[in-house]
């Protein structure tokens, strides 16, 4: 017959251990976490169904029917009633995470029973083990084909296998034990936590020690075909294990012969299990006992994750003397907000602005004239930050300045001002070198420069020069600050002085630590012609702070 469905479980962990996470889970938790409002709820049990056909009951509850999910613990009002006992009752929620996070709040909720049992409450019941396998027949397992090496090493041209010893371990024998269902500890757990902004609940179950009738069960993956031997009212024979049907001694000489050894496993046992698999289940009375176990069940709807560890039905000579589930945990993320505040901006500085739009990790933002010193003024990427930039005068091919890059990736340097005959000439450009980063060359003489910048109470002033010849009449000059890397803003526009020189003063930008300016006009190449053509400073990053 077919087999039935496991019910997989996670592994099974102590109820000590637990209690101490729990603990530890408690003590980690802010102050704070306590008071503020938790966007979850959640609540645990550790136990509650129906004895005996007594009204509901819940001995012990944590945090239930409470606005949102709190540190709280339940403790047993009372002895749990007769056939129920336990050493230990566990219902206990905790409420996690920093107060003023609610995105990085957690919710975690506990519930369940230590040293678990429900006995059998002395009713003198026997079960009719004869009766039930008074028409059990012996299992004929033919030896031909690959099997003709065993018939042969055992005289025999079948084997007969009494199933009834098997059969009859599925039973208890006479009475029904002083526990129809144990458990050292059945836990169950459910929680929930804000991941990327949603919330994300979890839950799981453990069960360890468990005993049905007598019968010890191990809780795994095959926990639910072992209680379909005892929770249906029937036996299935392909449950038995087929090499343990077969007498020990003629289990020893098939094993012990080297001959045959390999076809034990290989032939014997899948002939054997095949003819189990198409027997009959034998059906117990009714009237015997019915024992039904639900592991691991969980639902949700509405938001509510509930976890149950077991859920225990016993009925005796058709009298129900338990429902009870035993282990439940509830969490509701219905309505939760796990949105993140949003990160705080911090207003790019000169440095960043400086390397914004370009590839490149070095920039070399100015070069011009002051004396008889050229001033260079240069960004760098941060990870460059502490090593040396070594100023390239292109003319000759000659480093003529070094310095070091500071944490906030500026550098500034002077250089000797190259001689006349040279420094109007196009190859009079300098580029800013670390390793194998370069800046763009720049060019010491241009027809527009800034000379100066200064910054205070929230105004930007610009000091500068156009070179002659001037348009005729002198060109407006625009003064415009970069938006993004493609979009310039104007924010102001002024006519030079006579000689060329400017001055402008603008408001600086609300909430900015740095700001990106251009300044453009017009000019003549010489001055017998009157054709203009435009030119442009070189753009010049300003600190607002």
């Amino acid at each position: 017959m077919a087999r039935p469905t496991a019910h997989r479980h996670h592994p099974s962990r102590r109820l000590a251990l637990a209690l101490v996470a729990s603990a530890g889970l408690a003590a980690a938790a802010p102050a704070g976490a306590q008071t503020a409002t938790n966007p979850f709820n959640c609540d645990a049990s550790a136990l509650r169904g129906v004895v005996l056909g007594t009204a509901s009951l819940e001995p012990a509850s944590a945090n239930r029917g409470q606005a949102s999910c709190q540190n709280a613990t339940g403790g047993l009002t009372g002895v749990l009633p007769a056939p129920l006992a336990a050493s230990a009752v566990v219902a206990r929620t905790i409420s996690g995470g920093p107060a003023d996070r609610p995105d990085l709040r957690t919710a975690l909720a506990i519930g369940g029973l230590a040293d678990v049992k429900i006995g059998a409450l002395g009713l003198p019941l026997q079960l009719p083990v004869d009766t039930v396998l008074d028409s059990v027949q012996p299992l004929l397992v033919p030896l031909n084909g690959l099997l003709a090496p065993v018939a042969s090493l055992l005289g025999v041209p079948n084997l007969s296998l009494d199933l009834r010893p098997a059969l009859a371990q599925l039973l208890p024998n006479g009475g029904l034990p002083d526990s129809i269902v144990s458990a050292d500890a059945v836990l169950a757990y459910a929680g929930a936590r804000c991941t990327d902004g949603k919330a994300v609940p979890f839950s799981t179950s453990s069960v360890t020690g468990l005993k049905v009738l007598g019968q010890p069960v191990v809780v795994d993956s095959a926990l639910q075909d072992t209680l379909n031997l005892i929770d249906t009212a029937s036996i299935d024979p392909s449950r038995l294990d087929p090499l343990a049907l077969l007498p020990t001694a003629t289990l020893d000489t098939l094993t012990g012969t080297p001959l045959v050894s390999g076809l034990v496993n290989t032939a014997l046992r899948p002939l054997i299990q095949s003819l189990l698999d198409a027997l009959p289940n034998i059906e117990v009375p009714a009237t015997v006992a019915n024992v039904k176990i639900t592991a691991g069940g969980r639902s949700a709807e509405d938001g509510v994750l509930t976890q149950q560890a077991l859920r225990v039905q016993i009925s005796v000579l058709n009298q129900a003397i338990a429902d009870v589930t035993i282990g439940e945990a509830r969490v509701n993320t219905a309505g939760a907000d796990c949105t993140p505040p949003a990160p705080a901006v911090t207003p790019p500085t000169t440095t960043d602005l400086a390397l914004q739009c370009t590839t490149r990790r070095l920039v070399l933002e100015d070069v011009i004239a002051r004396g008889d010193r050229v001033s260079l003024i240069g960004a760098a990427d941060r990870a460059l930050a502490g090593k040396t930039v070594s100023i390239r005068f292109l003319a000759t091919g000659r480093i003529v300045a070094r310095v070091r890059i500071a944490p906030d990736g500026s550098f500034r340097a002077t250089a000797p001002l190259p001689s006349r005959s040279v420094r109007s000439g196009n190859r009079a450009r300098y580029q800013a070198v670390v390793g194998r980063e370069k800046s763009l060359d720049l060019k010491l003489e241009r027809r527009m420069v800034v000379s100066g910048v200064s910054v205070r109470d929230g105004k930007v002033t610009i000091a500068g020069r156009v070179t002659r010849p001037l348009a005729r009449p002198a060109a407006t000059i625009t003064v415009t600050r970069r938006v993004s890397c493609k979009k310039m803003a104007v924010v102001a526009r002024v006519k030079p002085r006579s000689d060329g020189s400017f001055r402008v003063t603008v408001p600086a930008p609300e909430g900015q630590l740095a700001a990106v300016y251009r300044l453009g006009t017009r000019v003549r190449k010489t001055a017998g012609n009157a054709k203009t053509f435009p030119t442009f400073t070189l753009p010049r990053a300003v600190d607002l702070s």
